[in-house]
């Protein structure tokens, strides 16, 4: 399995990386069948580090196992998009409470300029600003001192179904806007303390309205 550079991932990881990154980026498309040996023969290495790698696509929810027929890419629905953010809103409400009061002038500064870059970028680059997004958030509660929160925050907007999620926002320069403002308003509270309305303004930030419907298929 050729990267160009030395990688020393075990081989599990380089193959779940791979179908993952193919996944998320819609070059496997959904039905698309992953079978063991066509895998492994694909990357060139043993059928058990595909097993390994498959069997956590699967756990992942990017696949499902067909008895006797092996992986297949699943499609992306409205119920994995509104299951990913009940998850990370209710526990960045939880964050936020214990965040609150705690952002230094640079961290506010860091705030502000994530959102000024933001609503820079190009309308139609989903990529940027989904990670934009996810930086603005995460550094929201970097003032969380319960770390294990904070990690399991991370964790969640690297998941790839998070990552998939890029691909259906409804882009264009109206949803980067209100995105912008919502940002803003959040910052505006921080220093008074209004977690009230920090937790509302979450709300909007999370909410499904803001995915394209026709991105998402009903898996049936």
């Amino acid at each position: 399995m050729a990267t160009g550079v030395h990688d020393a991932r075990p081989l599990a990881v380089r193959v779940h990386d791979q179908i993952a990154s193919e996944i998320v980026s819609g070059a496997l498309k959904p039905g698309a069948s992953l079978v063991q040996e066509q895998v492994a023969a694909q990357f060139g290495v043993s059928r058990t580090p595909v097993r390994d790698a498959l069997a956590q696509i699967a756990m992942e929810g990017l696949a499902t196992l067909v008895p006797g027929s092996g992986y297949v890419v699943n499609d992306l629905t409205a119920q994995d998009v509104h299951n990913v953010f009940e998850v990370r809103y209710h526990l960045e409400q939880l964050a936020m409470a214990q965040a609150i009061g705690r952002h230094s002038p640079a961290q506010l500064v860091r705030l502000r300029a994530l959102i000024d870059e933001f609503e820079t970028v190009e309308p139609t680059d989903a990529e940027e600003q989904f990670r934009l997004g996810k930086e603005f958030h995460l550094r929201l509660m970097d003032p969380c001192p319960n770390q294990y929160l904070r990690e399991t925050l991370e964790s969640i907007w690297g998941h790839p179904i998070q990552r998939r999620i890029t691909r259906a926002y409804q882009l264009g320069p109206e949803h980067q806007a209100s995105i912008a403002r919502a940002h803003r308003e959040i910052l505006e509270a921080l220093p008074a303390g209004d977690l009230q309305t920090i937790i509302r303004v979450l709300g909007y930030c999370h909410d499904s309205g803001d995915i394209d419907p026709q991105a998402l298929p009903t898996r049936g």
